[in-house]
Order: structure tokens, then C-alpha cells, then sequence
């Protein structure tokens, strides 16, 4: 037993040097660390901070330092590492959770993130993390929580778009559309450059429906970048058709056609187009297209029967719909309908 007890106190002995001098070893490398984060040599001070904490894993200054640093230049591997290891050592130590919250936000760890700002806000309700947890809870699909806290957000910081872009998105997703207008209309005028929130409020307008304001926001969202491809082309189209103004549609789905050749929907559209403007001719050609694509679109060949009927070509007209509605019963509702106008 004695000589258990004395090999005891000899490692005891042993083992306090080796922890002073990795501690020294760990405090040398730490200084160099600083030095490296104040002159910007980046990558040099996250080596010298790794180098550290190997010395001495319960360095509490060295995970610290590391920590704030990588997470200030974005390299989030070592921040998870720094971070991790000091709360594993001092859980309760509350100027960690601060941190803890921003790094899992920004990871895309937003239910670890809302646990941070919790445990933050518990002990510092004088200074809630409003935009972090409405974006978590926006991410989360908790869009009233989002609204709610990010709301809160925007009175202690009015200039930042992002906030206000998120709670008219929140009120999209949940379909209130006319709520979400406002907050898109600050987020588009704070962010002069973002193509992304004027394509969108354009199309807020465009389902609310308000054409006119869309046209205008969807212009704006190409002068600002926006790619006008086949989907932008096709959903101005929509709103100019909205407004009456069917020259302008027709060119429009016109361009969407070159970007898209063999789109159905699209070509019937320009089709629409082509006869609500009293050009029935080229009415006539661009249905001829559908029926091309899809031999068994009733549809098509009942407008082309009604353009000839437009044409005064009556009796062709209508064997043309008879005909159709032969393919597809339920367009006799169509025939009635414009018999009940007196077409």
C-alpha cells in the first residue's frame, strides 16, 4: 500500500512540470497568435491558436481568442472548435451564449441558435437578439414568431433591408399579401442594388392583384440585373395581358417563346394574346402550334373555331367548336356562355 501511495505522489510530481510547461508552451504560441490577429496575417493566426489550444486544450483564453477570431473572418470549422471546447468547460458562462447563438445561426443550426438567444435573453433582458431569433424562427417556417421578433428588430435598427425583406417574405409565405407590400416596398428602397426583393414584390403585386404597380416592379427588377429569362418574359406578360394591353404581352411571350420554343402554355398565351388584340389570323397560327404539341387540346381547337367565327368565317367557326367539343364535353359550358352573351 505504501509503495502504491509513493508511486502515486511520484507521478503527481512527474506530471506538474509537463502541465507548466505545456501551459508555457500554449501561453507562447497564444502571444504570437495575437500578434499574428493584429498585423491581419489571418490563416498565420489561426495556425498559431490551433497550435495553442494543442498545448493546452483547457486554455480558456486560447479558445477564446481563436473563437472570436475565426468567427470575425468567417472560417466557422475552428470557431465550432474554440467554441465547443469552452462551453464544455464553463457551461454556464454567459458571454459565450452570445457567440454560441451567431455561430449556429450563420451555420444554418437555427433551432441550436434559438437555444442560445434563450439562454442569453434569460440573463440579459435588456439586450434580446430580435434579428437572429426572427430569422431562425423565419427559417423554421414560424412565420408569426418571425414577424413578431423581427418586427421588434426594425426599432433598434431601421436601416438594415434584410429585416425588412424577411417579414414581407413571412407574410407571403403565409399569403397575406397585402401586409407583405410595405415591408417589401422598405427592403427595395434600403437595398438599391437587390434585383432579388423587386422581382418578388412584383410578384406580390402580381397576386394580389395589382398589375399596374407589378409592371413597375418587375422593370425595376431587370434594371437592377435580374435575368429576364423565360419565367420573367412570361409573367410580365401576364401582368401587360392584365392591363389590356395585348401588343405588349404578345411581344413579351414572344421572347419567352425564343427562350422556351416548345412551351405549351406559353405558346397558347401568346395565342390569347394575339386574339384579345383582334389579331385572329395570328391567333389562329400559334393555337395551330398547340394543337402541333398536343394533338388532344380541345382548347385550342375551340378558339380557332372561335377566331374564324371573329373572321367572319361563321359556318367554319362552328363546326370547328362542334368539333371540339366533341374531343371535350365540358367546353359546351363555353359555347353557352357566349351564346348567353350573344356571341
Amino acid at each position: 500500500m505504501r509503495t502504491v501511495f509513493l508511486l502515486g505522489c511520484a507521478l503527481l510530481l512527474f506530471a506538474a512540470p509537463m502541465v507548466a510547461q505545456q501551459r508555457d508552451s500554449s501561453d507562447h504560441y497564444l502571444q504570437r497568435a495575437h500578434a499574428a490577429r493584429q498585423e491581419r496575417r489571418i490563416q498565420q493566426a489561426l495556425n498559431l491558436f490551433e497550435q495553442a489550444i494543442r498545448f493546452d486544450t483547457t486554455h480558456i483564453e486560447a479558445l477564446k481568442g481563436m473563437g472570436e477570431f475565426a468567427l470575425e473572418t468567417r472560417n466557422y470549422r475552428q470557431a465550432v472548435l474554440a467554441y465547443n471546447r469552452w462551453y464544455a468547460l464553463q457551461p454556464d458562462n454567459e458571454s459565450i451564449f452570445r457567440q454560441m447563438a451567431e455561430l449556429y445561426f450563420m451555420l444554418g443550426k437555427h433551432r441550436e441558435a434559438l437555444d442560445f438567444t434563450e439562454r442569453w435573453e434569460k440573463r440579459h433582458k435588456d439586450k434580446p437578439m430580435h434579428h437572429i431569433a426572427g430569422m431562425c424562427y423565419y427559417y423554421l417556417e414560424n412565420y408569426p414568431y418571425a414577424i413578431n421578433r423581427l418586427l421588434y428588430a426594425i426599432e433598434t435598427d431601421s436601416s438594415n433591408a434584410q429585416t425588412y425583406y424577411t417579414i414581407g417574405r413571412s407574410y407571403l409565405e403565409m399569403e397575406r399579401y397585402k401586409q407583405a407590400i410595405p415591408y417589401y416596398r422598405k427592403a427595395v428602397d434600403l437595398d438599391t442594388t437587390n434585383a432579388r426583393y423587386a422581382y418578388e414584390m412584383a410578384m406580390v403585386y402580381y397576386s394580389i392583384p395589382d398589375d399596374r404597380n407589378a409592371i413597375a416592379m418587375f422593370e425595376l427588377a431587370a434594371q437592377r440585373g435580374w435575368a429576364q429569362n423565360a419565367d420573367y418574359f412570361e409573367n410580365l406578360a401576364y401582368s401587360y395581358m392584365n392591363t389590356r394591353n395585348f401588343s405588349k404581352a404578345a411581344e413579351l411571350l414572344q421572347h419567352s417563346l425564343e427562350k422556351r420554343p416548345y412551351s405549351v402554355s406559353v405558346t397558347y398565351a401568346l395565342a390569347e394574346a394575339f386574339y384579345k388584340g383582334g389579331k385572329y389570323q395570328e391567333a389562329i397560327d400559334n393555337w395551330d402550334k398547340v394543337l402541333q404539341l398536343d394533338l388532344n387540346n380541345a382548347r385550342s381547337l375551340y378558339m380557332i373555331g372561335m377566331s374564324y367565327q371573329k373572321m367572319g368565317q361563321k359556318d367554319k367557326g362552328m363546326a370547328l367548336c362542334d368539333k371540339a367539343i366533341e374531343m371535350d364535353p365540358s367546353l359546351s359550358s363555353l359555347k353557352q356562355k357566349k351564346m348567353d352573351m350573344g356571341l
